[in-house]
């Protein structure tokens, strides 16, 4: 149930970046919190689909998504359709620490935008996909969320990690 929760609001989550130049884990509370502002944060899920190893990229996890919600644009929002975003987090193999992300969706940024200017288009008109199918809710014991003694080697991704050598 806590990893349920946490990924329907990942948006709101403080990430840490290992930082080369810098070399110290920098929190990207700003990105968050700008998030936050543009989401309305009622009504916006982001519902975790599958956490896998890359196939085409080495250290690489790909997370699936779910996205949708509202954006607080105007008086009520406006609604987002629901579409896929795949995010692939590259891994440093010496420290464990994500280095790179990068995000892909599923449907262009045009079709996002027309479709919620105009609703009322979306499976109508042949240019604007259906929205992304609703996730089925999984619920998790805690011995799968918690890391335990395996610190961040353990929990969900500890198998992914493990795959990697990390």
């Amino acid at each position: 149930q806590q990893l349920i929760e946490q990924s329907t609001h990942a948006h709101t989550h403080t990430i840490y970046i290992h930082t080369q130049l810098q070399n110290k884990r920098t929190p990207h509370s700003e990105y968050a919190k700008g998030v936050q502002k543009i989401f309305d944060q009622t009504t916006s899920r982001a519902q975790i689909i599958s956490t896998l190893p890359s196939a085409t990229a080495p250290n690489t996890i790909t997370v699936t998504w779910r996205l949708s919600g509202r954006v607080n644009i105007g008086p009520s929002g406006l609604p987002i359709k629901p579409y896929i975003c795949y995010t692939d987090f590259t891994i440093d193999e010496e420290s464990g620490l994500i280095v790179f992300q990068e995000d892909r969706f599923d449907i262009p940024g045009w079709d996002i935008l027309i479709s919620a200017l105009f609703p009322f288009l979306v499976g109508r008109v042949g240019f604007l996909r259906e929205a992304a199918e609703e996730v089925e809710e999984r619920v998790f014991d805690d011995e799968d969320v918690v890391a335990g003694s395996g610190g961040w080697r353990g929990g969900v991704f500890g198998g992914m990690l493990k795959n990697f050598g990390l």
